[in-house]
């Protein structure tokens, strides 16, 4: 009976090891990038005074993400790592001071908890979306994202839902079609 287990622990793991095999580092990053945004836009839906402190955690997340995908691109063609340390970390800098300026406006009464938080998911998505013109389009897509489902969750609140379920969709599809279309 210990055989069968181990047996079946072994094929497991090795279904996970294929179906991550096929996957690049720069897929991962994207599709985690993606479910936090999914995750976020739904707090945004349910609570949207509390929205602002995901979106205010998003930013580091982000930064992170795509401080690692611009060193593995960059890395092979020799630029140096302080200018893409510079660079990422300046373009970062300037969303969480834009981040303040809103938790500022915020305290001085000028916006609402609601705003506030679509106010920083617009500003992700916009940063976002820049980071993505050097770094490739699918960051582009990503902020592309962010900024649309902003509208959707600005004016068509009760429709949030299926912009969740539809994006779900589209990343489980991105996954296998990567999947499959590496196979030789």
């Amino acid at each position: 009976m210990f055989r069968k287990d181990s047996s079946m622990v072994d094929k497991v793991k090795a279904a996970e090891k294929s179906f991550l095999h096929g996957l690049e580092v720069f897929e991962i990053i994207f599709v985690v990038l993606v479910v936090l945004s999914v995750i976020g836009i739904g707090i945004t839906d349910f609570s949207p005074a509390r929205s602002y402190w995901y979106w205010f955690a998003m930013a580091p997340i982000f930064a992170c993400a795509c401080l690692i995908l611009e060193w593995m691109r960059f890395s092979s063609e020799g630029k140096s790592w302080l200018s893409i340390l510079r660079n990422q970390l300046l373009t970062w800098f300037g969303l969480l001071v834009a981040v303040q300026l809103v938790f500022m406006l915020l305290r001085a009464g000028r916006l609402t908890f609601e705003s506030t938080g679509l106010v920083i998911l617009l500003l992700l998505a916009l940063t976002t979306f820049i980071v993505g013109i050097s770094l490739g389009y699918q960051l582009c897509l990503l902020g592309a994202f962010l900024g649309l489902t902003l509208l959707v969750v600005a004016y068509l609140e009760q429709y949030v839902w299926v912009v969740l379920a539809v994006a779900l969709l589209v990343v489980a599809a991105a996954l296998l079609v990567l999947k499959y279309w590496r196979r030789p």
